[in-house]
């Protein structure tokens, strides 16, 4: 019954946002009471577990629903999710950062992100010659930029944008925050299948179908995880996390290209028109994200300051729409 599969895909949604919002609570109170810097723990520990539904997903689109397409629809379209809300998040708690400065270790993630995506293209553009066997040559260079940004990220403690206690010691919060992990990874197995049965009731085309149902709702754990942690006010632990997160889809594609080796299966690499919008528009949003990150950062505070800031967070989500609208023929191009 089609009504069944759309119940079990929303009940995966719920779950999904339930175990997000703790995890965001819960790397909060990590932030305060630990010694490791807001930006590793939200750009390596949280963004690695708010990224395993993505990782799982990917492996079981390979693997059990045999379907590679869906691959890169959800790392791409994850990708411009998570700009885009980030945009609104930020537009939300706009006032926070007003005292709160980006460190500029993100200018180096965000051109990591943006190196990503140029391999990327080159990997779609040019599939059939940059192969041996059934893998691409431009993967293990996405996990050779994922080492890069480890490497520069600033691994000892600042003063933490948080204040957090919860009535949580440290072994609690981290006990916790490894329950709701092990939790995700079910959850995202499950979101595979249901993904793949609500493209087929509906007759959408994989990467699209990837980038809409599959990406929305594996990027639930960024959104919701950062939604949290900017309402807190630590504002360094959720940029962390969302670029972080980006970064890291990518060398996903690393993970998921070893995996494809199967004769019955495609390319992880499937050049088509949605790929190459949300290739397009996740490269803009990270460009526009970095802008926004200068203004903000920028020594006189001018009204046209704010102005600024405002502007460069309405972008990418505008961008996320227009890829919608792209993908369902609304637009035409």
């Amino acid at each position: 019954m089609d009504w069944l599969v759309y119940i079990g895909y929303i009940a995966m949604v719920v779950i999904i946002v339930f175990l997000s919002m703790k995890l965001g609570k819960y790397v909060d109170v990590i932030d305060a009471k630990s010694n490791i810097s807001g930006a590793f723990i939200g750009g390596v520990l949280l963004a690695a577990v708010t990224s395993l539904p993505e990782l799982f997903t990917s492996l079981s689109a390979v693997w059990v629903v045999k379907e590679n397409s869906l691959v890169i629809g959800n790392i791409l379209g994850s990708d411009l999710i998570n700009l885009a809300f980030f945009g609104v998040i930020l537009l939300i708690f706009g006032r926070g950062l007003k005292k709160n400065k980006f460190s500029k270790f993100y200018y180096i993630a965000l051109t990591v992100l943006l190196g990503m995506y140029a391999l990327t293209e080159i990997g779609l553009a040019f599939a059939d010659y940059i192969q041996i066997g059934w893998y691409s040559l431009v993967s293990p260079l996405m996990l050779v930029l994922y080492v890069v940004f480890i490497y520069k990220m600033p691994k000892e403690a600042e003063k933490s944008d948080s204040d957090a206690d919860d009535g949580l010691t440290l072994k609690q919060a981290v006990i916790r925050f490894s329950v709701c992990a092990v939790v995700l990874i079910g959850s995202s197995i499950a979101m595979t299948y249901l993904t793949d049965m609500v493209a087929d009731k509906l007759n959408l085309g994989k990467t699209f179908a990837g980038a809409l149902f599959l990406g929305v709702a594996t990027s639930l754990p960024e959104l919701i995880s950062s939604f949290e942690l900017c309402r807190r006010g630590n504002y360094n632990a959720a940029t962390g996390n969302i670029i972080g997160s980006n970064i890291f889809n990518f060398t996903i594609l690393f993970v998921a290209d070893v995996f494809s080796f199967m004769p019955e299966t495609s390319s992880v690499y499937l050049y088509n028109v949605d790929s190459m919008w949300l290739l397009i528009f996740g490269a803009m949003a990270a460009v526009t994200t970095m802008a926004m990150m200068a203004v903000n950062n920028a020594k006189r505070e001018l009204p046209i300051k704010r102005v600024g800031v405002y502007a460069f967070n309405i972008i990418p989500p505008v961008l996320y729409i227009l890829y919608l609208l792209i993908s369902t023929g609304i637009i035409a191009f």
